[in-house]
């Protein structure tokens, strides 16, 4: 479903709930401003055993509105090096098994958009490691729409809140996923919408603690490997690479590789592939340190003493940018 869609729709239901007095017909009541229930904080994965396994998170084909079909998709993600592909075509699952082979994954994934509870445009779950065939009731409040996918034995992710127009109140409306798409390539390079770091941050100062991935949602293959995820796990299979991405244990690239990335006795480090700046983030106001390499020079590490004024550093998170502008970013450490 593209954008426009949604915020046509949004607008129709906004006008009839105006004229009636309520909310439309099969649209949620507002509901009550409440806390997302928190979830642990993700685990370090530089500090976890495993290898590195790139992974496509959102990846669209012919079975909904992408432009090729699925062995088509699959080798062309092979072919550049992914070792794990997860195909999230909207509201529909596809029959992975004929792709598995040593040194690639397929997993069965979906991508659903139930409605807001406010007529904001309808949010966007990346539903991971579902089963085939799987069905989801279009019509289900998204809390049970979510529910309904971790009973099922998936993982959401929320994808892309900017290019939705989603504020953070939105964002709230539900709890349970464990990571939002920091980068999505298709928002980006269709509509220059492809970053969501801010929701991020706000969402990490509410103590709710989500990972960060980078995806391309692929739709035209002319657009593909423009972000990706490392995961850290012990095995390229599907219980492993679950259970870590699960975990945290992963960070988000369209470029450069991170290396290591940790807090000790009150200070954060990070090794890096050569880049130009390293952003250190913590929560408050201003919270963070920038290293900038100087002119015809790269950096690849950083090192910062936590401050501890009027706000301790409760999490701290890294982003990375080459000289290509390309970006990558660490999951949140607690600091305590």
């Amino acid at each position: 479903m593209k954008r426009r869609a949604f915020f046509q729709y949004s607008g129709l239901v906004a006008a009839g709930a105006a004229l009636l007095g309520g909310p439309a017909a099969g649209q949620q009541a507002p509901p009550a401003p409440k806390a997302q229930a928190k979830l642990p904080p993700p685990v370090n994965p530089f500090q976890q055993e495993g290898n590195w396994y790139k992974a496509a998170l959102h990846v669209h084909t012919k079975t909904s509105d992408g432009d090729v079909d699925v062995a088509t998709r699959l080798a062309q993600y092979r072919s550049a090096g992914f070792h794990v592909v997860a195909v999230t075509d909207h509201w529909k699952t596809n029959d992975l098994t004929p792709f598995a082979g040593d040194g690639f994954l397929a997993i069965n994934s979906m991508e659903a958009h139930p409605l807001t509870g406010t007529g904001a445009p309808a949010h966007h779950f990346v539903c991971l490691d579902v089963p085939h065939p799987f069905e989801l009731a279009k019509e289900l409040p998204a809390q049970q729409l979510l529910d309904t996918v971790k009973r099922a034995g998936g993982k959401v992710v929320y994808a892309h809140p900017y290019w939705t127009a989603h504020s953070i109140e939105e964002m709230q409306e539900v709890s349970g996923y464990v990571a939002v798409e920091v980068y999505n390539g298709h928002c980006d390079l269709a509509s220059a919408k492809g970053f969501s770091r801010v929701h991020i941050d706000q969402l990490l100062n509410k103590g709710l603690y989500v990972g960060l991935t980078a995806v391309d949602d692929i739709h035209k293959s002319a657009w593909m490997g423009q972000g990706w995820t490392m995961i850290r796990a012990k095995g390229l299979n599907k219980a492993d690479i679950m259970e870590a991405f699960g975990k945290g244990s992963f960070y988000a690239s369209c470029g450069p590789t991170i290396v290591d990335f940790r807090v000790e006795n009150g200070t954060v480090s990070l090794k890096a592939s050569p880049v130009m700046r390293i952003r250190f983030l913590y929560n408050g106001s201003g919270g963070g340190r920038l290293f900038q390499a100087e002119s015809g020079k790269t950096l690849t590490e950083a090192r910062w003493k936590l401050a501890g004024g009027r706000k301790p550093a409760k999490w701290v998170r890294a982003e990375v940018v080459d000289k290509d502008g390309k970006h990558a970013w660490t999951n949140p450490l607690m600091c305590a």
